[in-house]
């Protein structure tokens, strides 16, 4: 998250309005970010609002995107629409999903990183072109007060050597690689728990998907030049399943698992798939009992998705704060975030 907000502080990828000075105007190629400002006022005022738009160069506007607002009962849509100002052929990839991440110091919200092509094909001059819904619950734009809100963007350059996306989709659905679980053959590395017990595994697969893994394993490194690491602080069932999600993409009967443990494992050693994963396992396991427990854990490890299901649990489930772990939380910025929810108060 924090590589996030330096690149949106520092970057000039920003496409919001319709600058008058040539140098503060984005070329389609360098767009990464589409800016919604007052957000929180056009989701409660439907209408339609203009975004801004790139240029092929800083005198050639090329797209224009702006958005439509919807309330449907207590539900927020926002349509996103591009224009071309030519006849084109275009493909643009934005925000894959309406999950929020805030930025409180920054005044921002932000849609995931994680992209979603649409293509155009002999899109018709200055014609709205409608490319996806975003969708959120009042709980949701109350978040947004005095925010903007930032989706992510990216034009893909044409290429006749680019392979199509349902072959790479059908790659990826097949990539598992869950038979070397049971016959690490060709391993290079050996990770020991905590307890003594020891797994044979292959350094490309955990570089793939881990940072700390991927700094571990340099050339220079004990780690590497010995082909070995005890992890001191991780039990041999936690470290399987990690494994087991970094050769598989997914565990099975999680459920039964302490996902909790797994949330603190992915964020230890930065395993990007298996905190999402347990967040959304996490918020789908909230009771009356865990909501408060749940709440500490998210914030704890700056998962925001997690934590507004926990605020959003509580808030419709008062009679949690009459309990123990609800007196036992002792963060002073945690408490006053939730009395604001429950006050309807900004955050």
């Amino acid at each position: 998250m924090e590589d996030l907000k330096e690149n949106i502080l520092d970057a000039k990828n920003i496409v919001y309005g319709n600058p008058r000075n040539p140098e503060e105007r984005v070329k389609t190629y360098d767009a990464k970010w589409l800016r919604l400002d007052k957000i929180y006022h056009k989701l409660y005022r439907p209408n339609f609002h203009d975004i801004g738009g790139t240029y092929i160069s800083q005198s050639v506007a090329d797209f224009w995107f702006l958005y439509q607002t919807e309330q449907v009962a207590s539900v927020h849509l926002l349509h996103l629409f591009v224009t071309s100002h030519q006849d084109a052929t275009f493909t643009v990839a934005v925000s894959s999903n309406s999950a929020l991440t805030h930025d409180k110091k920054n005044f921002a919200a932000f849609l995931p990183v994680s992209l979603k092509e649409f293509h155009f094909d002999k899109a018709k001059q200055h014609c709205p072109n409608y490319i996806t819904t975003f969708s959120f619950s009042n709980f949701e734009v109350d978040f947004l007060e005095h925010k903007s809100l930032y989706i992510a963007v990216k034009f893909l350059k044409k290429s006749s050597k680019s392979i199509p996306q349902n072959i790479i989709d059908n790659m990826k659905y097949n990539h598992d690689f869950s038979s070397l679980l049971t016959d690490p053959i060709y391993s290079d590395f050996i990770i020991e728990s905590s307890e003594g017990d020891k797994f044979n595994v292959h350094k490309v697969l955990l570089i793939a998907h881990s940072e700390v893994f991927k700094a571990m394993l340099r050339d220079d490194t004990a780690e590497s030049q010995n082909s070995f690491v005890k992890l001191v602080d991780v039990s041999t069932d936690e470290l399987k399943l990690a494994i087991e999600f970094i050769y598989t993409g997914s565990i099975k009967n999680i459920d039964n698992c302490n996902v909790g443990n797994l949330l603190a494992l992915a964020d230890q050693f930065n395993i990007c798939g298996l905190r999402e994963l347990s967040q959304y396992i996490l918020s789908k396991q909230l009771t009356l009992e865990n909501a408060v427990e749940t709440l500490v854990i998210a914030d704890m490890y700056h998962v925001d998705r997690l934590k507004i299901a926990a605020l959003k649990f509580i808030k419709g489930n008062p009679s949690i704060l009459k309990s123990n772990a609800f007196k036992e939380i002792r963060d002073a910025d945690l408490l006053q975030e939730l009395c604001q929810c429950l006050l309807n108060v900004p955050v």
